[in-house]
């Protein structure tokens, strides 16, 4: 039964109704669609990610699910970014657990059996900009942040940073974030340049640490 769900949608997160359609009864006496989906998250092969939304699990040697798809369809629309891009990315040495996203909804967090998931609002003229897509091993895509707009998000989403000098933003990328210089000065400008522009909180950090990277360069 499970398999035949993954060969309909892979690892792609899908809607109680679409499941109910797949497990409609064909003949008297058969399970309703609601019993099998009960029965395949008892045997572990279909996974709840939150109310109406559920994970069908490959098969053994199949493959494997991608978390990023899992946050991008949890809440729509939605982006990975902060830590979760900053570790992968080779920016920040930390490895990041937590699975960090930007909404333009209310902020919320949701747990389920594949992970804990954060959602940040952030102002919808701001969402945009920055953003790229990644391809799972499955062939699946999942919209991302490039590494200057998870910084920026970080940085955004940080409330009790306070940034006035850039030599407080340079103490704070060594320091705080331990980031890798060679990647951080490398970064693209023009992406810091319009958040700050598309923000009203932490403008000044934003505008701080594109000098910091522009004076770094010289």
């Amino acid at each position: 039964m499970a398999s035949f769900l993954y060969k309909q949608f892979g690892t792609v997160p899908v809607n109680m109704r679409t499941l109910k359609s797949v497990f409609k009864a064909s003949k008297k006496g058969d399970w309703s669609p609601m019993s099998k989906i009960a029965f395949l998250q008892k045997t572990g092969e279909l996974i709840r990610l939150r109310r109406d939304l559920y994970l069908c699990l490959p098969e053994q040697g199949e493959g494997t699910y991608s978390r990023e798809l899992v946050a991008n369809h949890l809440l729509h629309p939605s982006y990975v970014s902060y830590e979760t891009v900053l570790s992968r990315a080779g920016v920040i040495p930390e490895r990041a657990t937590l699975l960090k996203s930007s909404c333009m909804k209310r902020g919320k967090v949701f747990d389920n059996a594949t992970g804990r998931y954060e959602y940040i609002q952030v102002p919808e003229a701001y969402f945009p900009i920055g953003l790229t897509r990644q391809k799972t091993e499955e062939g699946y895509f999942y919209l991302t942040a490039t590494a200057e707009k998870a910084l920026c998000d970080l940085i955004v989403s940080s409330p009790h940073l306070r940034i006035q000098s850039m030599k407080t933003m340079r103490s704070y990328l060594d320091e705080y974030l331990r980031a890798d210089w060679d990647m951080i000065s490398g970064m693209d400008i023009s992406i810091i340049r319009a958040c700050a522009e598309k923000t009203n909180k932490k403008k000044n950090e934003l505008n701080f640490l594109e000098r910091t990277i522009c004076r770094e360069r010289v």
